[in-house]
């Protein structure tokens, strides 16, 4: 009997689709081994606890921020032994922003980076262009823009839900200058966050009322789906909604200036691929691994098939921008100067609750101060936690 390996990725098409597409082709190469792979949902990606996974899964595609987790609890095999030095190079030339760097902490390498995303503005052309002759470049831009869609009837939007207030928490901060680091004891200055939490006021005041309970899919749906909002300025970006052949399409576009820095610092997303502590077959896991995450495979099958690679070659390849009407290049600059979050273990607890806060203080619920405060305390007596650990 062949051996099986078993994944488990992220229920959307972006997520599962492509590495679906990819298994014929790698089964017929490895007549040995069948490959399946299972689905879970956007929110048990990103917050689930990885090990209650670990002895039912070869594979396992995953975020950064679980690393600090896989290095402080051995929950994942380290990679780089799986490495010789030229492909290390090869890798860190060939990953797009700071994808290969988000997956290294504690000295290993927990996964191989296979998707890339950040906070990127998107609009519709046929409506935007009604109010506007240009794509806003700068934050008071967006509220301009903001301000004259109300007058119309429609609206910019913008996903909010916990798990992007606080994405846009971290966006903002790092674009105005002042990211927020994993080493230190405080998460934010008061005077920034402060100013921070004006800005979030600000957007929320003049976009969609429910952009405080949709995530990117959800914004996304809705702009293709009705003629109610024009942009939207920061949403993990997903070519699937530009790609050639969908009815209506998205235009993407880099991020919205909110400081000095153009569109760099925001917040880093995508995917890697890891391979389970517990696997019984991590040689086969790891070979198979690193062809998902080749730059053949990348701009080829899996592309085609609506993945998001994270190999640079694919997103500046032209054919691969044709198809996705630009999104990989007019969106690049932007990712490339992409800010990389804490990682500590501990940090993915922190972000849940710390997202939950923050949209209740988006929607009025809590006062700026209280929030600051509370923030400041619980980061605090995470890094404390994550230390005594370490």
């Amino acid at each position: 009997m062949g051996v099986i390996l078993k994944g488990l990725t992220w229920d959307h098409p972006r997520g599962y689709a492509p590495l679906l597409g990819g298994v014929p082709e790698y089964e017929k190469q490895h007549p040995e081994l069948k490959i399946h792979w299972d689905r879970r949902t956007l929110r048990e990606f990103g917050e689930a606890p990885i090990q209650q996974y670990l002895d039912r899964y070869d594979l396992l595609i995953v975020d950064h921020p679980f690393v600090g987790f896989a290095a402080a609890h051995g929950a994942l095999v380290d990679l780089a032994p799986s490495l010789e030095e030229g492909e290390k190079l090869h890798f860190a030339a060939e990953s797009v922003g700071p994808s290969w760097a988000s997956y290294w902490y504690g000295g290993g390498l927990w996964a191989f980076p296979i998707d890339a995303a950040t906070q990127v503005a998107s609009y519709r052309p046929d409506l935007l262009l009604a109010l506007s002759s240009a794509v806003p470049d700068t934050f008071d831009g967006v509220l301009k823009l903001g301000k004259k869609a109300r007058k119309t009837g429609k609206y910019i939007v913008v996903p909010a839900c916990p798990t992007d207030a606080i994405s846009l928490f971290f966006t903002l901060s790092a674009n105005l200058g002042y990211p927020i680091r994993e080493e230190s004891e405080v998460f934010v200055d008061n005077s920034v966050a402060a100013e921070v939490l004006d800005r979030l006021h600000a957007l929320i005041a003049l976009a969609h009322p429910r952009s405080v309970e949709w995530n990117p899919i959800q914004v996304y749906d809705f702009l293709i789906s009705t003629s109610d909002a024009v942009y939207c300025p920061y949403g993990f970006g997903y070519s699937n909604y530009s790609r050639v052949g969908n009815v209506v399409r998205l235009k993407f576009t880099n991020a919205p200036a909110a400081g000095p820095r153009g569109c760099a610092g925001t917040m880093l997303g995508g995917t890697g691929i890891a391979i389970s502590k517990l696997s019984a077959h991590p040689a086969e896991a790891i070979a198979y691994a690193k062809w998902l995450v080749s730059p053949e495979h990348q701009r080829g099958i899996y592309f085609r098939e609506g993945g998001q690679p994270a190999s640079l070659s694919a997103w500046t390849d032209s054919s691969v921008n044709v198809a996705a009407d630009g999104f990989f290049a007019d969106t690049l600059q932007t990712l490339q100067t992409a800010y990389l979050r804490p990682r500590f273990d501990g940090f993915v607890r922190f972000f849940e609750a710390a997202g939950i806060e923050i949209n209740r203080c988006l929607q009025r619920e809590i006062k700026d101060a209280a929030l600051i405060r509370w923030l400041n305390e619980r980061y605090g007596a995470g890094r404390v936690a994550a230390h005594r650990i370490a």
